[in-house]
C-alpha cells in the first residue's frame, strides 16, 4: 500500500465512537439520505411510467416498455460508476467526487416532478450520470481503517445496514404515503429531500476526510468545470440511450469488454502474477454477481407488476418493496456473527461458495411463485401475499451470503491504487444485470404465455437457470479460492 493510500486510512483510538472511527458514522448517515433516494424513487418508478407515459399502449406493451426502462435506468446508473470510480480516483479526488454525486442527484430526483416526458428523461440522465460520482462512498467506509483492522468486515455489514435502513424507510413515505396520497410524482420530492439531506450532512461533517485526501493525479482548480462540461456534453447521449433499449445493451456489452480487457492489461503491466491470478478471480466473482442480480433484480419490475396484478396483500403493493430490506436489517446481524462462528469451527465457507449459496437460494425464491401459482392459486386468479415474502425472504438470505462479502472481496483482491475503479466494476455487474433483468421481465408479458400464466413460466425458467449456475460455482469454489491467493 503506498504512503498516499495508508495516510488515508487512519486508525488513531481516539477518534472511535462506539467501537468505530468516528468518520465512519458520518459516512453512514450520508447512506442512509442516499439509499432513501434510489429505492423510494425504485419502489414506484414503473407503475409510475406505465400509467404517466405508456397509458395509450396495450397493457402488455405498457408494462414490457416500463420494465425495460426501468431496467434500463438501473443498468445506466451502475454503468456509469465504472467512469465515476475513474473521475475519483485520478480528477477529482474521491471526496470532491461524493460530493457533486449528491448535489446532482436531489437536482435530478426534483425534476423528475415535472409531468412531461423530455424533462422526465432529462432528468433521469442528469440522475444517472451523478450516481456515477458516488462509487467514493463505498471506499471511504474502507478509509476509515487500517489495512489490517479486523473491524473492516464490521463496518462494511454497518454500511449495509444503513443501505438497507434508507431502503426499507422509502417505500413507506415515497411510493404509500406521499405518492399513494397525492401522487407518485410528488413521491420524486420526496426522495429529492432525502437525498439532499445526506449532501447537507457530507457538506457540514465532511471537512476532515477532504483534508486526508492525497491528491488526484489530474486534480487542481478546473477539474470539477471540466468534469461537469464533459456531463453536460453526455446528457443526449444518456437520453438517447435509456429512450433505445437495444442501443443501451451493445454499450452495456460494450463497456464489460473493456473492463475486462483494462484489468488484464493492468495486471500484465504489473508483471505481478498473484495480482493477475487475483483479478482474475474477482472477474469470475463478477460473473456470479450478475448471474445473481439478474435474477434478483425482478423485484424493481416484473415482481412489482405480479404484487399488483395478482397478489393478495393488507397492504398496497409498493410495500412488498420494504420486505427485502426488512430482511436485511432482521438478519444481517444474524449473518455477521454465524460467520465467524463458522470460521471458529473450521466450516467458513469460502467466498466462491458463498456466492454460489446465494445463486441457489435466488433460484429457490423463482421455484416457490412457480410452483405457488401453478398449485396455490385462489378463486380470484390471486396468491396468498405470504408467498411472495417467502420469495423475498430467500432472495435477501442469498444477498447476505453474496453482497456485503462482495464489497469486502474487491477491496482484497483489488490493487490499492484502482480501489475506486475496482469498485465501480463491481457495481458495473450490477448494470449488466439490470440490463439482463430488463429482458427477463419483459418476457413475463410477451410470448405465448399471458397474464399469470407468463409470470409462472418465466420464474420456473429462472429457478433452472439459477440452480445450474449454483451448481457450477459450488464445484469451481476451490480453483477460484486458489487464485485469491490468501484473499479468503
Amino acid at each position: 500500500m503506498s504512503t498516499e493510500i495508508a495516510a488515508a486510512n487512519p486508525h488513531a483510538a481516539p477518534s472511535d465512537r462506539w467501537g468505530h472511527p468516528r468518520g465512519l458514522w458520518m459516512l453512514l448517515g450520508v447512506t442512509v439520505g442516499l439509499n432513501f433516494a434510489f429505492y423510494g424513487f425504485r419502489s414506484f418508478v414503473a407503475p409510475y411510467l406505465a400509467q404517466t407515459f405508456f397509458a395509450s399502449l396495450p397493457i402488455g406493451e405498457a408494462l414490457r416498455d416500463a420494465n425495460v426502462l426501468t431496467a434500463g435506468v438501473g443498468a445506466l446508473l451502475y454503468a456509469t460508476h465504472v467512469f465515476g470510480g475513474w473521475i475519483a480516483d485520478n480528477v477529482l479526488g474521491e471526496v470532491r467526487a461524493l460530493r457533486t454525486a449528491l448535489w446532482l442527484e436531489a437536482l435530478a430526483l426534483a425534476l423528475m416532478a415535472w409531468p412531461t416526458r423530455t424533462v422526465f428523461v432529462l432528468a433521469l440522465a442528469i440522475y444517472v450520470l451523478g450516481a456515477g460520482l458516488s462509487i467514493p462512498l463505498t471506499v471511504l467506509i474502507g478509509r476509515n481503517y487500517g489495512p489490517d483492522d479486523p473491524r473492516r468486515d464490521a463496518g462494511y455489514t454497518l454500511f449495509y445496514l444503513a443501505i438497507n435502513l434508507g431502503a426499507f424507510v422509502a417505500p413507506f413515505v415515497c411510493a404509500d404515503w406521499i405518492g399513494g396520497r397525492f401522487g407518485y410524482r410528488y413521491g420524486f420530492l420526496a426522495a429529492s429531500a432525502g437525498v439532499a439531506l445526506g449532501a447537507l450532512l457530507f457538506e457540514l461533517r465532511g471537512k476532515p476526510l477532504e483534508a486526508r485526501q492525497p491528491p488526484a493525479r489530474y486534480g487542481g482548480p478546473r477539474a470539477l468545470p471540466a468534469v461537469l462540461l464533459g456531463m453536460l456534453a453526455l446528457l443526449y447521449p444518456t437520453m438517447l440511450l435509456l429512450e433505445h433499449s437495444q442501443f443501451l445493451g451493445a454499450a452495456v456489452n460494450l463497456l464489460l469488454g473493456l473492463l475486462m480487457l483494462y484489468f488484464i492489461v493492468s495486471s500484465l503491466r504489473r508483471g505481478d502474477r498473484v495480482q493477475t491470478q487475483r483479478y482474475l478471480a474477482m472477474l469470475l466473482l463478477f460473473a456470479a454477481n450478475i448471474a445473481f442480480w439478474a435474477l434478483s433484480l425482478q423485484g424493481a419490475t416484473s415482481l412489482n407488476f405480479f404484487a399488483r396484478d395478482y397478489v393478495n396483500a393488507p397492504f398496497d403493493f409498493s410495500l412488498f418493496q420494504s420486505f427485502n430490506p426488512l430482511y436485511i436489517l432482521l438478519f444481517a446481524p444474524v449473518m455477521a456473527v454465524l460467520w465467524p462462528w463458522l470460521d471458529r469451527q473450521g466450516r467458513n465457507p469460502s467466498t466462491p461458495r458463498k456466492f454460489g449459496i446465494g445463486l441457489l437460494l435466488v433460484a429457490l425464491s423463482y421455484g416457490v411463485v412457480a410452483y405457488a401459482v401453478h398449485h396455490l392459486t385462489g378463486a380470484d386468479g390471486r396468491v396468498s401475499w405470504l408467498i411472495l415474502a417467502l420469495c423475498y425472504l430467500l432472495q435477501t438470505i442469498g444477498e447476505l451470503a453474496l453482497s456485503p462479502i462482495g464489497y469486502a472481496m474487491v477491496t482484497r483482491l483489488a490493487a490499492p491504487d484502482e480501489s475506486s475503479l475496482a469498485m465501480g466494476g463491481w457495481f458495473f455487474g450490477i448494470a449488466m444485470a439490470y440490463q439482463l433483468s430488463g429482458q427477463i421481465a419483459a418476457m413475463t408479458t410477451t410470448g405465448s404465455a399471458s397474464g399469470i400464466a407468463g409470470y409462472a413460466h418465466v420464474y420456473g425458467l429462472l429457478f433452472v437457470w439459477g440452480l445450474l449456475a449454483s451448481a457450477l460455482y459450488l464445484l469451481a469454489a476451490p480453483l477460484i479460492t486458489k487464485l485469491m491467493h490468501g484473499a479468503r
